[in-house]
């Protein structure tokens, strides 16, 4: 395995997805939802945040997930990110990151949902990234107004497979723009640089701006909770003469526990989104 790009999420479909059939034969559906998730500030306070993301699906799980949700549908999805970039009718570069579906969970119950909850601790979904690759570009660090630290950098991971149909390998890159904040753009900043091997774990996150010629632009962006070099070798104490490595320990299995089924909660109408770009990562204002 060259790198690692996986993506987890849970959240509520938007609209019913709409099932279609390519040249090709193969049956594919998108699926835009809505993600609740739990965030943790610097200072401690919590608060939930709100994106949207596309998912797409193929083959056997896009019939499954197009016969079987509809708007307000609660699944879990676990997957892979892909950015798309084409040519827009202005002759402009558009870019659109989504989620390339690996795995679904259908959380809601057919017979009707259950009530809303009324917990911030208990009511979230789930938003989860993790990447390791190669850093592209070496770390931007920045002050907000307010004095926060921010970076930000790109991170490239690479993936290979066999085309079933000429039997030959293939591989292909893709570019992650990721954005840190505080202490961890502070870190990053000091330690990491173009070329570095890291794994980050974080969150999605879709935004929007206005240039000062009045166009609107969209990006995507991993907002990293935590970031770990590699590579590099073990810390001082692992080779300390103090060391003594732990006891063997033996790990008894057992047959698996049938989980309870997922508490979903209803939610209302949701509008109807789009993430099309028409910015290059380089143009991003950091």
């Amino acid at each position: 395995m060259y790198a690692l790009n996986r993506s987890k999420f849970i959240g509520y479909v938007i609209e019913k997805p709409e099932l279609r059939t390519i040249p090709s034969g193969m049956e594919v559906c998108d699926v835009n939802i809505r993600v609740i998730s739990k965030v943790v500030k610097e200072d401690g306070s919590v608060f939930n945040s709100t994106s949207f993301h596309t998912a797409t699906f193929w083959g056997g799980i896009a019939k499954t997930v197009g016969s079987y949700t509809n708007a307000g549908s609660q699944i879990y999805i676990e997957g892979r990110l892909k950015t798309d970039s084409w040519q827009g009718e202005d002759g402009k570069a558009r870019y659109k990151t989504k989620i390339i579906a690996e795995d679904l969970i259908l959380l809601s119950r057919r017979d009707g949902d259950y009530p809303a909850l009324q917990s911030d601790v208990v009511g979230t979904g789930l938003n989860e990234v993790e990447l390791i690759g190669n850093i592209t570009k070496d770390v931007e660090l920045r002050a907000t107004a307010s004095g926060q630290s921010v970076a930000s950098t790109s991170i490239a991971t690479n993936r290979k497979w066999k085309n079933r149909q000429t039997n030959e390998f293939q591989e292909e890159t893709e570019f992650h723009n990721i954005v840190l904040w505080g202490d961890l753009a502070k870190e990053a900043d000091k330690n990491v640089s173009k070329g570095s091997k890291v794994y980050i774990k974080g969150r999605l996150q879709n935004r929007s701006w206005e240039t000062p010629e009045g166009e609107k632009r969209y990006t995507t962006e991993v907002i990293v909770e935590s970031i770990s070099a590699l590579g590099h070798e073990a810390p001082v104490a692992m080779n300390s003469e103090n060391y003594s490595a732990p006891a063997k320990v033996v790990v008894a299995t057992s047959a698996p526990v049938t989980q309870k089924e997922e508490v979903a909660a209803s939610t209302p109408d949701l509008p109807t989104i789009s993430y099309e770009s028409d910015i290059k990562p380089e143009d991003l204002p950091f």
